[in-house]
């Protein structure tokens, strides 16, 4: 029977010492982008793409894992979503598991973090698009509430009557 190799323990504590101070300070420095995200108060909700695979034998089946903003159990955070869905389906992907990005699983952060960049751009890209919607939306609720003569011309936005 062949010898089988063996890890001494110490060395076993010191190799899970170095993995759990590593991810301890990945875990802090993801803090820090989230509280910073939580302070602009944004309130879009933006998922980007972190792995897709396919089912064997439907081409069709897919299930993700995505790293997004959103309210989770109640709060804006960064998190992590697994999803499933059909492509031939019309309605949009299944939920199967969402985490706070700090809460999820080790092997799911360590996917997760290299898109984070991505999901910034997403979050700016989002937000500008919204701005320009809600200052359009503005514009004409102000021009419909003087019209109705609750607010005065000036405050509308409409140039030329008085």
């Amino acid at each position: 029977m062949a010898e089988k190799p063996v890890i001494p323990f110490d060395r076993l504590t010191s190799i899970a010492n170095t993995l759990n101070k590593a991810t301890d300070e990945l875990t802090r420095i993801v803090g820090v982008l989230d509280d910073a995200l939580q302070r602009l108060n944004v309130g879009i909700p933006v998922w980007v793409q972190v792995v897709k695979w396919s089912s064997e034998g439907d081409a069709t089946a897919y299930e993700c894992e995505n790293v997004g903003y959103s309210k989770i159990n109640g709060y804006w955070c960064i998190g992590i979503n697994r999803t499933a869905g059909d492509e031939n389906s019309p309605y949009g992907d299944d939920v199967r598991e969402v985490w706070p990005f700090n809460d999820a699983p080790r092997d799911l952060r360590l996917r997760a973090v290299e898109k984070l960049p991505e999901l910034i751009a997403g979050i700016a890209q989002s937000a500008e698009q919204a701005a320009g919607v809600v200052n359009k939306k503005l514009a004409e609720t102000k021009a419909f509430a003087a019209a109705m003569g609750l607010l005065p011309i000036e405050d509308s936005g409409v140039r030329g009557k008085k």
